[in-house]
């Protein structure tokens, strides 16, 4: 499907997931200016037969005429189209720039309550709006939940419509014992695992996520009271008796105990008054809304002796540090410690920096390292990330090993062999910004800063490389190199 051109519009030019009756892509709209990505859903039909096709195409356009309608929310993402071609069908939904929650959940860390609550609260809104519609999302998980690069704010994703109709459909064409349960072992409720999900299969998903994030585990470690067969977990968070008392309630394991409706939560949350003053982040070099996101999301407590600085990577012993104050060490230069940070930015946008410096100062070697980054990415973007991050683990070549030197003693990039002596002006780096704001948009202002500080004395021809980098599909990186070749002669 690689490449293939749907509907006369959409190209492939990744798949994402998957059985034999459905696919997930990411594609371009090629009717729009600048290819904007989109997400496309695809369903195949297990049988050709009229009557067969005739009930899919009923239950289909079921399917997608919800999901316009759920789509008017501003935290679920739009169906842009539905068609059917060859006797298959397909969705197109609005593509989500961002990372997913389960970036932000590292493990045996915990979060402040003040920020499981704007979690809960955010989530529940759009729960409450989709259940005001008789929809469950039946797979409400971190992967599912995207923090919105454009404004911090959470986005509820792939709501299973294509799984949904697969279901009926095997149960339609006579496959016994075919049904496709969908949800994730460890956030799905009892009775959602034996196929009978109701709304409040929702909020019980939702709270175990609000569990897991106040006490730094998975799922799959949380205790089980031997006496109740309740989830046990209390003693391993930091917690006020209001808060746990709303997240017990939450994932009860009878459904009928459990709260029935997302607004019945949204109450108990908002009598509870946990709000503290977050500590003043300064970010000079991020945008407004991303300064905002951060104050928000990134709370700390006020009692706590070490409060990290989130707008510098960690620091190293003087000894280890080169002249610009970024860890050397033997896992990293301060040179490809900050293009791996910029490459990062890409896909988990203004939490880059954060997640970096939490995963270098675990990590023993550069494998390592670039092995625990991606499992904070989603599926479909680690193998991306992994090619884009292969530099760091090949040899340096000769060019690399003397400006690495020359940064580190000050030597004059003109004596370099075979490097160009350009001057990287302030005219050239608009002309940069304008053309990769064209292919990726107003990020690439962000990314020139900085790729310019984080450079060091080079060429304009190994900035252009630089930031050819940021660019996904490799398409639109050779595109932006070639535009740029008539600064570089």
């Amino acid at each position: 499907m690689l490449g293939k051109l749907l509907d006369g519009r959409y190209q492939v030019l990744q798949t994402l997931g998957g059985g034999g009756f459905g696919q997930t892509y990411i594609a371009q709209d090629t009717h729009r200016p600048g290819f904007p990505k989109c997400v496309v859903k695809h369903l195949k039909p297990v049988t050709r037969s009229p009557e067969f096709l005739k009930t899919a195409r009923r239950l289909f356009t079921s399917e997608a005429e919800t999901l316009e309608q759920l789509g008017y929310h501003d935290q679920i993402p739009r169906l842009l189209a539905y068609f059917e071609e060859n006797q298959e069908f397909f969705l197109v939904q609005e593509f989500i720039e961002g990372h997913t929650l389960k970036a932000e959940l590292f493990p045996n860390q915990r979060w402040t309550e003040d920020r499981v609550i704007q979690l809960l609260q955010q989530v529940l809104g759009i729960l409450q709006f989709i259940h005001s519609h008789n929809v469950i999302h039946r797979d409400i998980k971190p992967d599912n939940i995207i923090r919105r690069q454009q404004d911090g704010k959470l986005v509820l994703i792939d709501f299973g419509a294509v799984k949904q109709v697969q279901t009926q459909l095997l149960t339609i064409a006579g496959h016994t014992g075919a049904t496709i349960i969908i949800g994730t072992p460890g956030y799905m409720s009892t009775e959602q695992g034996q196929g009978k999900p109701r709304p409040n299969s929702d909020i019980y998903s939702l709270g175990i996520i609000g569990i897991q994030s106040l006490t730094g585990l998975h799922p799959i470690n949380f205790e089980e009271d031997p006496d109740t067969g309740e989830i046990s977990w209390q003693h391993q968070a930091k917690v006020g008796s209001e808060l746990a008392s709303v997240l017990s309630k939450m994932v009860l394991h009878h459904f009928k105990q459990r709260y029935q409706s997302a607004a019945e939560v949204l109450r108990m949350l908002k009598n509870l008054d946990t709000r503290g003053e977050a500590r003043s982040l300064q970010l000079p070099s991020l945008k407004p809304k991303e300064q905002e996101y951060y104050r928000k999301d990134y709370q700390v407590e006020a009692q706590s002796l070490q409060v990290p600085d989130f707008t510098q990577p960690p620091q190293a012993s003087l000894s280890q540090q080169n002249s610009i104050g970024y860890p050397t060490a033997s896992i990293l230069s301060g040179e490809n410690y900050n293009r791996l940070e910029t490459i990062l930015l890409e896909f988990v946008g203004p939490i880059a920096s954060r997640l970096l410096r939490q995963v270098a100062a675990s990590a023993s070697n550069l494998e390592e390292l670039i092995s625990q980054l991606a499992f904070h990415l989603r599926e479909n973007q680690q193998i991306d990330f992994k090619k884009k991050t292969i530099f760091l683990l090949e040899k340096p070549t000769l060019l690399q090993e003397l400006t690495v030197k020359s940064d580190q003693s000050g030597i004059n990039s003109n004596n370099l062999p075979n490097q160009e002596s350009q001057v990287i002006s302030e005219q050239f780096l608009k002309e940069c910004e304008r053309e990769l704001a064209d292919l990726i948009g107003p990020i690439a202002q962000f990314l020139i800063q900085k790729a310019r500080k984080s450079s060091g004395q080079i060429s304009r021809a190994e900035f252009v490389k630089i930031l050819a980098l940021q660019i996904p599909e490799p398409q639109k990186a050779l595109q932006f190199e070639q535009r740029l070749q008539r600064l570089l002669s």
